[in-house]
């Protein structure tokens, strides 16, 4: 995927300027052409978190966009027959080394040399740089692009990139192809490529499962042969989540937000169909696909080829690990609380930090899940520790002597730590294991305002 809230990868600025040059003057135009052969990595300028490009040179600048507006001759997108020598194949990108490319990537290739026509059908394209786009990432209201591009500089960014590159070649027949050639073809008119991106239920690699079954409709057999099984041959009861986490295990602390995120929407044992969300298991998926036809079962792909072979391999990009943090902060706050036992004095000040932290980060939560568009944000059970209703209870926690209900609010927030234990032994909802320290930590803290703190004798 192309990037990611999670989770679709970004294939730079190169491609989203390439697509404005396609959209208004065509792909075979000659200033599309002389685009795509731009030596672009001397024109932008990565930002330090490597998320944006911006044209480093003025002139340059000012170039591409005098070039974009005296494009007169627009070319709209359109449909013609394609030859009995067409293809359509589903194009699977590896990871990557930044966390927006360790879900890989998925896009159509439609290749018919007759024609000499050979595209890429990209649907993983989205601009940085259109106003509130941040704001509506957040929102869950981004849309992103379908984009059409030559085929031999998609592969060429991902060689750059160091990405391994394959190929399936689908058994369609040639009206099948048309038939999704012409749908692609419409879908990138400039009033059709956008549309609402999920991570999980709509991005580029679901986008492979259906339009492919939207042309072929229940002649599409899946065989749910490249479903995870165990030494037994019994099936992994995977969720969404622990698919998340096999693929972004290298970059924990970006994991560890993705688990505190998301709700219980992705802890259920997810359906062979929702496996799909991920590039790699389209890929083994079409692997072992069946297609109904006349005389039979056929396979579904064709051929494949490696078209691009790498040595890069996932690794871990942080050396300290959040579970590593928390446990150090959670020593600190036993030895502080030992200590404010021993001296039979509480540190105020701590406490107001420690609700105040946790009410904001419940504020987040209860906003995620019910103010954005995100359905994977929905009943997120963190909020059960990081309690919202703290942020109002910190400030009578700052105070000298706070009301007697305080003391029964912190056996109340003490009840709901062993509730959320539960729910993570009985898998209602599965937490980042880096919320056992900070899960210890607030139980002994709690305990000890219950207990000893917050009485007047104390």
């Amino acid at each position: 995927m192309q990037n990611r809230l999670g989770k679709q990868k970004h294939t730079g600025q190169f491609s989203l300027y390439q697509t404005r040059l396609d959209t208004l003057v065509g792909m075979n135009h000659p200033l599309s052409i002389l685009a795509t052969e731009l030596d672009w990595s001397a024109i932008v300028r990565r930002d330090p978190f490597g998320a944006t490009f911006t044209i480093q040179h003025s002139f340059m600048k000012q170039c591409i966009i005098l070039g974009l507006l005296c494009c007169t001759l627009q070319l709209p997108a359109q449909t013609f027959q394609l030859s009995e020598q067409a293809e359509i194949s589903i194009m699977t990108v590896g990871p990557g080394s930044n966390f927006y490319d360790c879900f890989g990537h998925s896009a159509f290739r439609i290749k018919d040399s007759v024609r000499g026509f050979d595209v890429v059908y990209n649907y993983g394209m989205f601009d940085t740089e259109e106003p509130g786009f941040y704001l509506r990432f957040f929102l869950g209201t981004q849309d992103y692009y379908l984009s059409a591009y030559d085929f031999k500089y998609f592969l060429s960014g991902y060689r750059r990139k160091n990405r391994w590159v394959k190929e399936q070649v689908l058994n369609l027949t040639r009206d099948e192809i048309q038939q999704i050639f012409s749908f692609l073809e419409n879908n990138r008119k400039p009033e059709n490529r956008a549309y609402r991106y999920d991570p999980y239920f709509d991005n580029c690699a679901t986008r492979m499962r259906d339009l492919v079954a939207g042309a072929l409709g229940d002649k599409l057999r899946f065989k749910n042969d490249h479903l995870p099984r165990r030494s037994t041959g019994l099936l992994w009861r995977m969720s969404l989540r622990d698919l998340t986490d096999e693929n972004s295990f290298n970059f924990p602390w970006w994991d560890f937000g993705i688990d505190l995120a998301l709700g219980t929407v992705i802890d259920g044992v997810a359906t062979p169909e929702e496996y799909l969300f991920l590039p790699d298991y389209i890929y083994a998926a079409y692997e072992n696909a069946a297609i109904q036809r006349e005389k039979g079962l056929v396979p579904a792909v064709k051929s494949a080829n490696l078209l691009f072979a790498t040595d890069y391999y996932e690794q871990r990009k942080a050396a300290i690990m959040p579970w590593m943090v928390f446990a150090v902060i959670a020593t600190g706050v036993l030895i502080l609380t030992v200590w404010d036992y021993q001296r039979k004095k509480r540190s105020r000040w701590f406490d107001f930090v420690l609700m105040l932290v946790t009410g904001l980060l419940g504020a987040a939560l209860v906003f995620l899940w019910f103010f954005t568009s995100h359905k994977i944000t929905h009943g997120n059970l963190n909020i059960l520790w990081a309690f919202l209703p703290n942020l109002p209870v910190a400030f009578y926690l700052v105070r000298k002597a706070p009301p007697k209900w305080v003391r029964v609010y912190m056996r109340f927030l003490f009840i709901l730590l062993l509730l959320m234990l539960f729910i993570w032994l009985l898998r209602i909802q599965v937490f980042a294991t880096a919320m056992m320290p900070i899960m210890a930590m607030l139980a002994v803290r709690y305990r000890y305002l219950w207990q000893w703190g917050l009485l007047k004798e104390f």
